[in-house]
């Protein structure tokens, strides 16, 4: 019922495009069209012809990009505003074998959103040769088998540079960590002498973690502005972690008359805060 439904609004959505100008694109043999789309808009493209059977449109990261085809009309919008999807490749091979590449980028306030495209070529001389085959012997399985090929392979792209940004930013992260703390028990040892584990920070939260969390929640306090304050925190059952939001210079984890003094070494971070 769904698809019934998105299928009537993209096929109102073609009508008003011919009542309304599109920007043309001339289209020659190994181009690259680069247009921009809207966060959580559709981008609408005519086609010259209609997409060829079997086949369906490749978006370089199809999880941070929504599309959607009807007859010679392609819809592209990003549905997140994350950094990895700033841009995508959007790609469709029409009915006579011609190729369509697009190089998407999320923009804000667009003064056009439809793009009307000149007749395309054909994307290779390979592929020419094998869709020339393929449309001798009246058969579309060779076309699907090349589409399916270039697809996987978009896909292998977007996995690499994917993970090499995740290693960029956990690089970056590691550099951000603080790990010079010392800490003092005063007071009963009711907690015991080895409670604290370790100690360090990102430059926008403090991470405690102790080694046993039997005796109860501590509570934490920090003197702000000459006025002692309960901190903000939070405690993980299963790290044995409490996240602390912020840093401070000074602080003192307590339960009941057992305190932990805690203490930066100094003022240094390359953390975000």
């Amino acid at each position: 019922m769904k698809r019934i439904i998105l299928s009537a609004l993209l096929c109102a959505t073609a009508l008003n495009a011919q009542a309304f100008d599109c920007q043309r694109l001339g289209h020659t043999e190994g181009k690259t069209h680069e247009i921009g789309a809207e966060l959580l808009t559709y981008t609408h493209i005519v086609l010259p012809e209609n997409i060829m059977e079997k086949t369906q449109p490749i978006v370089g990261n199809p999880e941070l990009w929504t599309t959607d085809t009807a007859g010679t009309h392609l819809y592209i919008k990003p549905n997140s505003s994350q950094p990895l999807g700033k841009t995508t490749s959007f790609s469709v091979v029409g009915k006579s074998g011609a190729s369509y590449d697009f190089l998407v980028t999320r923009q804000e306030h667009l003064k056009n959103n439809c793009y009307k495209l000149a007749d395309g070529v054909l994307f290779s001389k390979e592929h020419r040769e094998a869709l020339s085959q393929s449309t001798k012997t009246d058969s579309s399985d060779e076309i699907a088998m090349l589409w399916k090929e270039k697809y996987l392979q978009q896909q292998q792209e977007f996995k690499e540079e994917k993970n090499k940004a995740i290693l960029t930013a956990l690089r970056q992260y590691r550099y951000q960590i603080y790990t010079r703390y010392n800490w003092t028990k005063s007071g009963i040892s009711f907690i015991g002498n080895d409670f604290i584990s370790d100690i360090y920070d990102d430059g926008r939260f403090t991470y405690i973690r102790v080694n046993k969390q039997n005796k109860g929640l501590m509570m934490i306090e920090a003197t702000l502005e000459g006025q002692t304050e309960l901190i903000e925190a939070q405690y993980d059952t299963v790290s044995q972690m409490y996240t602390v939001a912020g840093i401070y210079p000074e602080f003192t984890m307590k339960y009941g008359k057992t305190s932990v003094e805690i203490e930066r070494n100094d003022n240094d971070t390359v953390g975000e805060y």
